[in-house]
């Protein structure tokens, strides 16, 4: 009964106002890639081009058939995930306690900021935690009964995690040395394992471009040779970062480790990929550490298993009171919560898409009268994606890239404009240049941070 009171618990909280935060850039990129395979047979493996592994965008497909709003259908994609993971911390932790404190585990999980806000956006990185906290269900079911079901569904699992994303490497290793260490004799347990991983894995190659994730991953990251070269740099800074992170998303809930049981595996899964993403990664951010985030929930909930023993045990929840106001704020009224510095391109800046979705809806109205012809700043992101993803089935409006600091209307759009078509220029003010009157303001949306969305028509 309580589990059940649980998972209503968790679906509320993750669902209601699920959009009240705009489009973010790479929600934008994912979900319009998601039209574009649902709509187009032939590019089912269009996120390789830019190197990115497609399972999210393919499992966002469906739902963009039942879900008027895209946003919101790339969105429920991660609240189910985030399901996943804290069906997984439960699981994970009655396997190693009881089932008291799984279920105080499972509450944990919904009370935290940090799963509350990562679960609500439709990003890869809430899919691959998921992947990764079965992956540990596994690994462990496999330590205590080495069985080559368990193995085959390890591998299964790893593979899915592989073709959600290429932090996926880190439960590859931890699941295999885990195992291997815990009892050599089964050395070929993680093997079965490994073997069902790359045969999932390499089914990218169906698709063009399979070699562009190594390419693009040497973006993200340091190569060993330049880790040697500045070992501290960016450890330093980016173990400051998560410190940081730490602080704001979960709080004074970081007590309780003080009274957390230690459990070595629990804890090499948690800490070795973190050490290991601040010392090689050229670009931070919480979402890329958010994999490392439910081994380290366990440890927390963990800490029950003392905290119990007392009479007025209770009293510690009023430890997550500031989340649940921060919670609360990020659900009511996000444009008026600061993040830190790594988050804040989710609320501010050109990555956030305040005022898209408006201005979407006077787009599409002008649409029914006449061919509406749109140019859109950059070329890739929160826009032009950002605004295709609401504009996709409108015949009547084109989205046409238009670059960033332009400083005079585009050939293309006053050709379309002489032609007879009603053109617009929607751009984020900072990045607005041209200065004519050719122009007419039609619409402005307010942005946190004092920068504006502006909506232009070519006169």
């Amino acid at each position: 009964m309580l589990e059940i009171l649980l998972t209503i618990t968790y679906f509320f909280s993750r669902l209601q106002n699920l959009v009240k935060i705009p489009v973010f850039c790479d929600e934008a990129i994912y979900i319009r890639w998601s039209q574009i395979i649902r709509n187009v047979e032939t590019l089912r493996f269009i996120p390789l081009s830019d190197g990115k592994q497609p399972l999210f965008m393919w499992l966002t497909v469906p739902f963009l058939k039942f879900f008027q709003d895209p946003l919101f259908a790339g969105r429920f994609v991660s609240v189910l995930a985030g399901f996943g993971i804290m069906l997984g911390i439960y699981l994970v932790v009655r396997f190693l306690s009881n089932e008291k404190i799984a279920r105080i585990s499972a509450l944990i999980y919904i009370l935290l900021p940090f799963t509350f806000f990562f679960d609500r956006l439709a990003l890869a990185d809430n899919l691959l935690s998921m992947f990764g906290i079965w992956s540990l269900f596994l690994t462990l079911l496999i330590i205590k009964y080495p069985r080559f079901d368990l193995s085959m569904c390890l591998g299964i699992v790893l593979g899915l995690a592989w073709i959600t994303k290429s932090p996926a490497i880190y439960f590859i290793v931890l699941s295999s040395f885990s195992i291997f260490l815990s009892n050599p004799k089964k050395f070929y347990l993680p093997l079965i394992s490994i073997i069902f991983t790359f045969v999932i894995y390499n089914l990218l190659r169906l698709g063009p471009q399979f070699q562009m994730i190594a390419l693009r991953n040497k973006d993200y990251v340091w190569t060993i040779g330049e880790i040697l070269k500045h070992p501290l740099d960016p450890l330093k800074p980016h173990f400051s970062d998560t410190l940081t992170l730490m602080g704001f998303f979960v709080g004074l809930p970081l007590l309780l480790l003080f009274f957390s049981k230690i459990n070595l595996i629990i804890l090499a899964w948690f800490i070795l990929p973190l050490i290991a993403n601040c010392a090689m990664a050229k670009v931070f951010t919480a979402r890329y550490v958010l994999f490392t985030l439910p081994p380290f929930l366990i440890l927390l909930s963990l800490s029950y298993e003392k905290l119990i023993k007392y009479k007025f045990y209770f009293l510690s929840f009023l430890l997550f009171i500031p989340g649940i106001i921060l919670i609360s704020k990020l659900s009511l009224n996000p444009f008026s919560v600061k993040l830190t510095s790594t988050e804040s391109g989710y609320l501010s800046s050109w990555t956030s898409g305040w005022g898209i979705k408006e201005a979407s809806v006077y787009l599409k109205d002008r649409a029914k009268i006449a061919n509406v012809i749109i140019g859109s700043e950059g070329a890739f992101g929160t826009l032009p994606d950002g605004l295709q993803i609401y504009t996709n089935d409108i015949k009547q409006l084109t989205v046409v890239p238009s670059g960033i600091g332009i400083d005079k209307i585009p050939e293309n759009l006053q050709k379309a404009r002489d032609y007879g078509d009603e053109v617009y220029l929607i751009f984020n003010q900072s990045r607005f240049k041209i200065v004519s009157d050719k122009i007419k303001l039609i619409r402005e949306y307010q942005k946190p941070d004092n920068d504006k969305l502006v909506l232009y028509q070519i006169l």
